[in-house]
């Protein structure tokens, strides 16, 4: 049986063993190591009627297959660089639908579809904190005071009278949405901080909310009316510039006329767009497609005027009335609509969004609750009590936190109450957490990023870094653990193990011994060489190809003074080939027709073409019609060497090992 055989078979039995219970018979053992009726039953079924085997067959060959797995932990080839290497990839691969649980990321991935299919027209307010990048709790109570004012205002007189309505000229366009207070008009998600976006997909209409603390404030708002989402579209434009921004009430007056004499004379038929775009290319000196826009959403950051202009747009080909921003006026041309993809084509990169975002969060937050479900988690109190007296007056992302730290001996979080980590393993999270603050991560995903919500409350932050470092803890102890908890996993893990090591010690002892063992091939072909022939008359020797005449000659008179081939080429390597490869020599056994070069010498053959770099040749060797050694059949003798060693490596593990055999049992297994 071929290696690669004889490897899969056995990964195939061993995948599926089952451990014994107390209450499982033994079939055999190996010095005193029981192998149960469970796995070896379960082994044949699967694999040895297909091979037309008896139960004893079958048998004889599982017991050869933990021989070897006994004899490669003997040489103790579990302890190997390649091993350990090999089985920590494998395990590293098997072990992830263990530690991985997506279905609440896929839950909440088909949660934010769901939203994007909704539009929500609102208004909104936002009272920002005095210092946005870092905020310690009493900053808190100044905005949400103003907060709870403006709301309790916004309640008397409507927000529409509360004075809340950011002053525009023209159609601004914004930094943020969250910047937009007053009207803020149809909105989707990732338009505003997460937790604000989830009290307004879970707001009744008209119902103005309770102030919502985000990161640069607390935000109010009120859902006004909602309805299906109206996807994007890819727009053209022709913008009428102003001469300045801002622009002069006369400026306005006077590029608005021209856009609307424009606009009344595509409508009229005097005109088309494309007619427009081309005077537009020609005067500012664009080519076509700077008339191209792009494609435009609800999140698209724009002016509500020009982002509405362009949805109203209904059918390709339609063009807007001109809507004025701070830079001119604007026509627009829809080129087409565009509606929501299904999730299955968007799954991808609405998950990737997600994870740039700061719902990333709410994921985190999952897997953190799930993670603590399955282990006994206990935090020190009075531990992280210290900490947060340092919160109320710095930030854990300022460097000065950390000299402030007085009980790093103190243990701070214990899983199982098996493992204790002290405060000193948290600060040192927190210092590579401050690190991380300022490195850009190009491509995050679930497990780089635990902090994407950019908190600004000290004591927020903090308690985002005890959660985040909880979560690093239990996954390394999740991971270390995994085989106790999963007899499952422990069972494809040792199946693994096996097979690994059946390969290595088979590697190591047969397989390769029977390709480079060149004195036991030589002495089986001496015992055995009754048993190969050639299938005709070969040429025996070596082809050496010269740069010049001159060395040609040299090569043969090397050849005419040393017989041996091995010591010809040893001897023209040393000479002739001392700085560089001046003579090549190519060794062989050859049949007429398989080498031009000796069907020319040898055979009566045609003038070859020359060899490329090395136009002078000669041949020397023999014709021979039976082997001399085993390198003339050594494929042929290899494959029976390595037959011929299987044997005696399995008669080897029988001599070695004392296997005991309950036939009382094995009788029952059909």
């Amino acid at each position: 049986m071929s290696k690669r055989l004889f490897i899969s078979f056995f990964t195939f039995l061993t995948t599926l063993c089952i451990f014994a219970q107390q209450n499982d018979p033994v079939v055999f053992k190996i010095n005193g190591t029981p192998v149960y009726k469970s796995e070896v039953e379960k082994a044949y079924k699967k694999g040895g009627p297909e091979n037309n085997e008896t139960i004893n067959e079958f048998v004889e060959r599982y017991i050869n297959f933990k021989l070897n797995v006994a004899e490669a932990k003997a040489e103790r080839l579990d302890t190997t660089a390649r091993y350990q290497r090999q089985f920590t990839t494998y395990r590293s691969q098997l072990a992830i639908p263990y530690l991985q649980d997506t279905k609440y990321e896929d839950e909440y991935i088909a949660q934010i579809y769901n939203r994007m299919l909704e539009n929500v027209e609102i208004n909104h307010v936002m009272f920002p904190f005095e210092r946005a990048e870092i905020v310690l709790p009493a900053d808190t109570l100044a905005a949400y005071k103003k907060a709870m004012e403006g709301r309790a205002k916004i309640l008397e007189k409507g927000f529409a009278n509360a004075g809340f309505n950011t002053e525009r000229s023209g159609a601004r366009f914004l930094p943020k949405a969250e910047s937009r207070n007053g009207y803020m008009g149809w909105i989707s998600p990732f338009m505003l901080a997460s937790n604000v976006e989830d009290a307004i997909y879970n707001l009744p209409e008209m119902e103005v909310s309770m102030p919502i603390r985000a990161a640069r404030g607390y935000h109010i708002v009120q859902v006004l009316k909602k309805r299906p989402a109206m996807g994007s579209a890819e727009i053209e434009q022709v913008i009428f510039n102003f001469t300045q921004i801002p622009p002069m009430l006369n400026q306005i007056d006077s590029v608005g006329k021209v856009a609307w004499r424009e606009y009344k004379n595509i409508k009229s038929g005097k005109e088309t767009f494309d007619a427009l775009c081309e005077e537009f290319t020609r005067v500012h000196q664009t080519d076509k497609k700077n008339c191209y826009f792009g494609v435009v959403g609800l999140d698209s950051n724009l002016p509500l005027d020009f982002t509405t202009a362009a949805l109203n747009l209904k059918d390709p080909g339609e063009i807007s009335e001109p809507v004025m921003s701070d830079y001119g006026f604007h026509i627009i041309k829809l080129l087409k609509r565009i509606p929501i993809a299904s999730l299955d084509e968007i799954k991808p990169q609405l998950r990737e969004k997600i994870i740039r975002s700061d719902k990333v969060q709410n994921l985190s937050n999952e897997k953190r609750r799930l993670q603590k479900s399955n282990f006994n988690v206990r935090i020190n109190n009075d531990a992280y009590a210290k900490l947060i007296e340092i919160a109320q007056e710095i930030s854990p992302r300022d460097s000065v936190f950390l000299t402030r730290i007085k009980n790093q001996n103190e243990i701070i979080i214990d899983i199982d109450g098996k493992r204790g980590y002290p405060v000193s393993e948290f600060e040192k999270y927190i210092r590579n957490r401050q690190i991380s603050q300022k490195k850009n991560i190009d491509e995050p995903t679930l497990s780089q990023i635990e902090e994407a919500s950019p908190y600004s409350l000290s004591t927020d932050i903090l308690k985002e870094y005890l959660e985040s470092f909880t979560s690093f803890l239990l996954s390394a102890y999740e991971d270390d653990t995994l085989e106790k908890r999963s007899p499952k996993f422990a069972q494809i893990i040792n199946a693994i193990s096996e097979d690994l090591l059946l390969f290595e010690v088979k590697d190591k002892n047969v397989w390769k011994r029977s390709m480079t063992d060149e004195k036991g091939l030589t002495e089986y072909f001496s015992q055995n060489k009754a048993n190969y022939s050639l299938n005709d008359t070969k040429y025996k020797g070596l082809v050496i190809y010269a740069q010049n005449q001159s060395l040609l000659k040299k090569a043969k008179s090397i050849v005419d003074k040393t017989k041996k081939h091995d010591l010809i080429i040893e001897k023209i390597k040393s000479t002739l080939n001392k700085d560089s490869i001046t003579v090549k020599i190519e060794p062989g056994l050859w049949s007429k027709g398989e080498n031009p070069y000796v069907d020319n010498k040898i055979f009566n053959g045609d003038e070859p073409a020359p060899y490329n770099g090395y136009p002078y040749f000669f041949v020397t060797g023999k014709l021979i019609d039976t082997p001399e050694d085993f390198t003339d059949v050594r494929n042929k003798v290899e494959q029976d060497y390595q037959e011929q060693l299987e044997k005696d490596w399995a008669t080897y593990l029988k001599n070695k090992y004392t296997v005991e055999i309950n036939q009382s049992v094995l009788n029952t297994i059909r």
